[in-house]
């Protein structure tokens, strides 16, 4: 079947349903975005869009769709999108969950000035109560101001902002700013089977290693591979996406009238042969571009994993509100399931969980409640 078969988020980390990041405020931090409707319908949640690259925004960065947008827009969307274009089938974990998007890129490009602005939002605008960090990018080597960034992470979580990082996806490499700060919640790669398929727990390709004396990243791992994900409106993905799936369906019907009748059947089996190459044709193509439904990509990477982790935190802090960034890198930690056979220098603590992660911070509430 030509049609690819991808498990949401919530469907494949049997995630707990009831939580959904009510009543929390995201900050995702990534080269640009877009007003995506997975955020912006029934209800607008994006509360500020914020330009720490600028000192004014520049409202078509924002508004119209731009080249570098599609990457935040996606990790926004793997952190907070509500899957609305999609039913809500390809919702996120935090799918309630109110956001503030800092974009920190100067035409595409990321520089450590920039990010680490871009991490003191927070500070500066303490009224949105932003409780969680994303940072799906990183500095370059030899950038000035890597050391500002990971102090910028250290300052944020002292006023009791979680933030969690990227890894990288080279292996072997180590991490760089912000996946670098030890008060940083460093997200790795797990690799999973291709759908349908079924095989053992593997290692996306993650940065890792020690990025202080003592400090080992990532802290643990999130799917990297198989993210549905929502892409840019306008682009050229998304306008070949939806018409290769109408013409799919249409190829479909007529495939399907012509073997209806074995008795009747109008068509040559030249042009049952050629209906079926067509099929084969087009479905080739929505695979190769990791189209899933018209308005659907599924993506890869740790700048991917990094959200879905930072979505089990919002759930986590709806769950119990009084959370401070250690309890929730306990929590997170705590609860994740080692893969054997991997080093822990490259999965960290092991596999996030976020059904038990959820539990954990419910059953912390219950035991404050009897102090």
């Amino acid at each position: 079947m030509p049609r690819p078969q991808v498990l949401s988020i919530p469907e494949r980390l049997d995630a707990v349903a009831k939580f959904a990041g009510r009543g929390v405020c995201m900050g995702i931090i990534d080269v640009g975005f877009y007003p995506h409707p997975d955020l912006m319908f029934p209800r607008r949640r994006i509360r500020a869009y914020a330009d720490a690259a600028r000192d004014v925004p520049v409202a078509s960065d924002f508004f119209a769709p731009q080249p570098f947008s599609w990457h935040g827009t996606m990790t926004a969307c793997c952190a907070a999108g509500n899957g609305y274009l999609s039913g809500g089938r390809y919702r996120a974990l935090a799918s309630e969950a109110d956001v503030v998007l800092i974009k920190a890129g100067m035409d595409g490009r990321v520089i450590g000035k920039h990010v680490a602005n871009a991490i003191r939002f927070p500070l500066r605008y303490p009224h949105f109560n932003i409780r969680i960090l994303n940072v799906s990018l990183q500095t370059h080597d030899n950038d000035a101001d890597m050391d500002d960034v990971e102090r910028a992470v250290r300052e944020v979580t002292q006023q009791g902002i979680t933030v969690f990082a990227a890894a990288g996806n080279t292996a072997g490499i180590l991490p760089k700013p912000p996946a670098s700060a030890p008060e940083a919640i460093t997200v790795g790669g797990q690799k999973l089977a291709a759908p349908g398929d079924s095989g053992d727990e593997q290692v996306w390709p993650s940065s890792y290693g020690s990025t202080k004396p003592g400090i080992q990243k990532p802290d643990f791992l999130a799917p990297a591979i198989w993210v549905p994900a929502p892409m840019l409106p306008g682009t050229l993905v998304a306008r070949e996406a939806a018409p290769l799936f109408q013409l799919l369906s249409v190829l479909e019907e007529a495939s399907a009238e012509h073997g209806f009748s074995e008795t009747r059947q109008t068509a040559t089996p030249e042009e049952r042969a050629s209906i079926a190459a067509l099929i084969d044709a087009v479905g080739s193509r929505i695979a190769r571009s990791k189209y899933i439904s018209p308005d659907y990509q599924h993506v890869d990477g740790t700048s991917f994993a990094a959200p879905i982790a930072a979505s089990v935190a919002a759930q986590m802090l709806e769950a119990n509100p009084s959370l401070t960034p250690e309890l929730l890198r306990e929590g997170l930690i705590s609860t994740a399931l080692p893969i054997p056979g991997v080093a822990t220098e490259v999965q960290g603590a092991g596999l996030l969980r976020p059904r038990r992660a959820v539990e954990w911070a419910l059953e912390r509430a219950e035991r404050d409640l009897q102090r």
